[in-house]
């Protein structure tokens, strides 16, 4: 560098500092109502920056809100679902209570306009070696209960006959479905008669039909003849679902019960001997 410039090397500096000072100062200066250079400057390179941030920061606040919301709207679904459990127990409960109602006020009523002295019993229980063998429910001699009595469903269809032993407050049920229980019946249609036993597995047979006899079809109602002394003539008592024949005498005749073991919540029981009530 030559001498003179190295003597002089602080009065360019000071020059130039003063210079673009100047420059500074002149870009400040308004330019009307506009802006002027140098913020024009600052914010054409800022402005992208800021925007950026503060689209970051509002997708950061969404997505928080989003997840608080979304938290909001489980837990009031966990809410409301607690709710209908409860709510839909407590609906059953209620239909229950009036079935069970509706029920003893359907037998009282229904039943006694054909006979004259009826009596609504609940079952409580059921034959613990085989379901379809008997039932208990919840009369007994203190009520008036005694061997031999028909019970009947909610329906009037028959369930079976009272038996041994018949307790104060319960008494026992033999069901018609029972492989020891024999009632007298005929077919509707053309009065073929027979005896119902059961099969000890829900359903009975109509049993002493001979093979010759062509006046019994599927389809067809049984009811009770009367014929055997314990159980009045025309209570409803199942329908023929399948007739076979063999090489024995009789025809194999197979018979599912009107009533309804699964929903035999409650019974009817005629009081009266069956020839005193019809």
């Amino acid at each position: 560098m030559p001498l003179f410039l190295k003597k002089r090397k602080s009065l360019l500096v000071l020059i130039a500092l003063i210079f673009f000072h100047l420059i500074l100062i002149s870009t400040q200066v308004p330019l009307g109502y506009g802006k002027n250079y140098f913020e024009r400057a600052v914010f054409s390179v800022f402005s992208p920056v800021q925007h950026g941030i503060i689209s970051f920061l509002s997708s950061i606040g969404n997505f928080w809100k989003n997840y608080f919301d979304l938290q909001n709207v489980q837990s009031q679904n966990r809410r409301m679902k607690d709710e209908m459990f409860f709510l839909r127990q407590e609906n059953n409960l209620l239909r229950n209570a009036l079935e069970n109602l509706r029920s003893q006020k359907e037998i009282e009523e229904s039943l006694l306009r054909l006979h004259e002295n009826i009596m609504a019993a609940q079952v409580i229980g059921f034959d613990a070696s085989n379901f379809y063998k008997s039932t208990v429910i919840n009369k007994g001699s203190l009520d008036g209960i005694k061997k031999d009595m028909v019970v009947l469903d909610e329906n009037g269809s028959l369930v079976g006959r009272i038996i041994d032993p018949v307790a104060l407050k319960e008494s026992r049920v033999q069901l018609i479905t029972d492989n020891e229980s024999g009632v007298a019946v005929f077919s509707q249609k053309k009065e073929v008669m027979g005896i119902l036993s059961g099969d000890g597995k829900g359903s009975c047979f109509l049993e002493y039909i001979h093979v010759t006899t062509e006046d019994i079809y599927e389809g067809e109602d049984i009811i009770t003849s009367g014929k055997d002394g314990l159980f009045p003539s025309g209570i409803k008592v199942g329908k023929i679902v399948s007739i076979t024949t063999s090489t024995s005498l009789f025809k194999q005749i197979k018979v599912e019960p009107h009533f309804n073991i699964q929903q035999l919540d409650h019974v009817a029981i005629l009081m009266r001997d069956p020839i005193e009530v019809f």
